[in-house]
């Protein structure tokens, strides 16, 4: 089943990641089914963090998936390409992608992406993604926090967007991208998301990985989707769950 063929819609929940799990874990569901709410109370991001979910104001959904290949590692840059795709068909808005997870906007954060995954020893149970976009947001509804490092979709364009249509749009997206990624079509996935990925080659960055302050150039990303950083002359790969990146040269 394509992606978005079944919707299951929520008013509120704290997390549309949360829910679709209980949907998998149950095997009442088909791959491609979407939980989508209008508020999460308790939404997260990577490593933990807490995402900000404004009632009626944003995208939150999750696609619950049954991939037939169980190595996953590029599956947030996938989602992260598709949706890229869809605002610039759309709205003809260029974003960025900033590795791992984040889709920005000259620098500031408009949305993000979060892929769970359950597995048996060896066995893909299933996969869920859980995306989070800033849409008909103003400056006033974010928290003061975030103010100076948030924007939405309406900000950037400056009119109105229907939200049904353009979620529709991107589940067409998705699918698409979904496709190219269980025919392993690894290095478009790659190549493409170098083009859009705010990092460039020989950036300097300065991060915390494996609990520890780093500082190296940037090389790139591996078949993994892993970032690779030359480190004082030797190049070492890490998971998104490994490293953070706190600071890239001229940021």
């Amino acid at each position: 089943m394509e992606i978005g063929f079944k919707i299951h819609r929520i008013k509120s929940c704290f997390s549309t990641n949360d829910l679709a799990k209980e949907l998998a874990e149950k095997k009442t569901v088909e791959q491609g089914e979407v939980v989508v709410c209008d508020e999460q109370t308790k939404g997260r991001g990577t490593q933990g963090r807490k995402w900000y979910s404004v009632p009626d104001k944003g995208f939150y959904f999750s696609v619950i998936l049954f991939p037939l290949r169980s190595d996953l590692s590029l599956l947030p840059l996938t989602a992260s390409l598709a949706i890229r795709e869809a605002v610039f068909r759309n709205l003809n808005i260029l974003i960025h992608l900033k590795w791992p997870n984040d889709l920005v906007y000259k620098g500031i954060k408009l949305g993000g992406i979060l892929c769970e995954s359950s597995f048996s020893g060896l066995k893909l149970n299933y996969s869920i993604i859980g995306i989070g976009i800033n849409v008909k947001h103003k400056e006033d509804d974010f928290p003061d926090e975030l103010k100076r490092n948030a924007v939405s979709l309406e900000m950037i364009c400056k009119r109105n967007i229907d939200k049904g249509k353009f979620l529709s749009d991107l589940f067409v997206h998705l699918e698409k991208w979904y496709q190219i990624f269980l025919r392993n079509e690894d290095d478009k996935i790659l190549n493409e998301y170098m083009d859009a990925c705010t990092y460039h080659l020989g950036d300097s960055l300065k991060a915390v990985a494996r609990g520890k302050p780093v500082s190296g150039l940037f090389q790139g990303l591996d078949k993994q989707g892993r970032i690779i950083l030359d480190i004082n002359g030797q190049e070492e790969q890490f998971l998104s769950g490994e490293i953070r990146i706190t600071e890239k040269s001229g940021d």
